[in-house]
């Protein structure tokens, strides 16, 4: 059985996309990898930056996703990294003790690594598909009002985590920034949001309110670690977070509600 969330993403200067319909914005800190996904033998790691977002008539202080960081434990037992850098013109890289590394670059053929599949989908979007688990992307995009001077060729990296089977009800639950909202309830718990609007702002937002602890929990010591409070790597078996527990905004999946952020843009297909 398949999930019925649809794909949850972290986008710009991180604004989260969350499962069931729940927003957040996460400024993380800088130079600093958190975790986005920890799953039964999957992980999903992001490296944040400080970066200034620039407006047309302001200017926010705010972070950006540099690198993604991949590890998976094959059905096998191997043990598969991948990493991927919005500086990146070569594509990615897969490491594997006792192995050379292996290139992922555009119109290349799928690197497939037992129940692994690693490919670019697109010039710029990397794709670490686990057979029956999970769909784990990122793409290289740029800056947001990329025509004004100041954001010439400045990039970034925008995620998607899409659940291949039904996470909502795993004897694992998963955890991270995003995979906790994969909790079984139907109800989408928002969290806070970067509102601020000035001529020069900075972001502040931790999604407190939608993730469990604090944000400073689920940063990892180096881009490739599994292991921090929340972690569900080695689990065999762990319930979803006590939603009834977190402060956030609860909706029933499936009420439109409308949020904003202060660096939020209308998606552009």
């Amino acid at each position: 059985q398949t999930c019925k969330a649809p794909p949850a993403r972290a986008r710009k200067d991180p604004h989260l996309y969350l499962p069931h319909g729940a927003r957040a914005d996460f400024r993380g800190a800088h130079n600093a990898t958190f975790a986005m996904l920890s799953a039964k033998d999957v992980a999903f790691n992001v490296k944040v930056l400080g970066e200034d977002f620039n407006w047309a008539k302001r200017i926010v202080h705010g972070t950006k996703m540099a690198a993604a960081y991949w590890v998976v434990r094959t059905s096998t037992g191997r043990l598969i990294k991948v990493e991927y850098d919005c500086a990146s013109t070569t594509g990615a890289v897969v490491h594997e003790s006792g192995h050379h590394d292996a290139y992922i670059r555009p119109n290349d053929p799928p690197l497939v690594i037992d129940d692994v599949e690693i490919f670019m989908a697109e010039a710029k979007k990397v794709v670490v598909s686990v057979e029956g688990k999970w769909m784990l992307s990122a793409s290289i995009s740029p800056f947001p009002f990329g025509n004004l001077a100041a954001n010439k060729n400045k990039k970034l990296l925008d995620i998607e985590v899409k659940p291949l089977h039904d996470a909502d009800h795993d004897v694992v639950a998963p955890h991270g920034i995003i995979g906790q909202a994969y909790d079984g309830d139907n109800i989408g718990v928002s969290g806070k949001l970067d509102k601020d609007r000035s001529v020069e702002s900075t972001t502040t937002a931790q999604a407190e309110g939608a993730i469990e602890g604090v944000w400073k929990e689920y940063q990892l010591a180096s881009p490739f670690s599994t292991d921090f409070k929340y972690s569900r790597f080695d689990a065999t078996s762990a319930k979803p977070r006590d939603v009834s527990k977190l402060t956030g905004t609860k909706t029933p999946w499936g009420v439109k509600k409308q949020t904003v952020g202060a660096t939020d843009l209308p998606e552009v297909n």
